[in-house]
C-alpha cells in the first residue's frame, strides 16, 4: 500500500499538524522494544501519536479516552485528521474516501489531557 505523497496527519485531539519521528516501541507503550517510526503531537503536553498499524493512540495507553480512529471501508487504512478541510482521509494513494472530522470541544479535549 503507497501513502499519499506529502500527507502530514494532525492530532485528532488538537488538530495540530504532527512530526515524524523514531523511537523506541516501550516509549509508547508498546510491549515490542524495536524502533518505530510515528507521527506525534506538537502540542505541548499531548501524548497523541499516529501509527499506521494502530491508528491514533495515546502514549499511555491505559490513559487513552479519545474515540477509535475510523477506517476506510474501501482500503482498510486508518483516517488521518486533516484539520484545514476538516476532514478524516484515507492516506492510500488513489483512494478518495474522507469523511467529516469535528474538534473535540475545548473542554472535552482539557479533560482529555488532564486525565493522562
Amino acid at each position: 500500500m503507497r501513502a499519499k505523497p506529502d500527507l502530514i496527519p494532525d492530532c485528532d485531539v488538537h488538530g495540530t499538524p504532527m512530526y515524524r519521528d523514531q523511537c523506541r516501541g516501550w516509549e509508547l507503550g508498546l510491549t515490542d522494544g524495536r524502533d518505530v517510526v510515528v507521527w506525534r503531537c506538537s502540542h505541548h503536553d499531548c501524548g497523541r501519536y499516529f501509527l499506521g498499524t494502530l491508528g491514533y493512540c495515546s502514549c499511555i495507553p491505559a490513559d487513552d479516552q479519545a474515540p477509535p480512529t475510523p477506517r476506510c471501508a474501501r482500503e482498510g487504512a486508518f483516517l488521518v485528521v486533516q484539520r484545514a478541510w476538516n476532514l478524516s482521509i484515507c492516506p492510500v494513494d488513489g483512494c478518495p474516501t474522507k469523511q467529516p472530522w469535528h474538534a473535540p470541544d475545548h473542554e472535552m479535549a482539557e479533560e482529555f489531557l488532564a486525565a493522562r
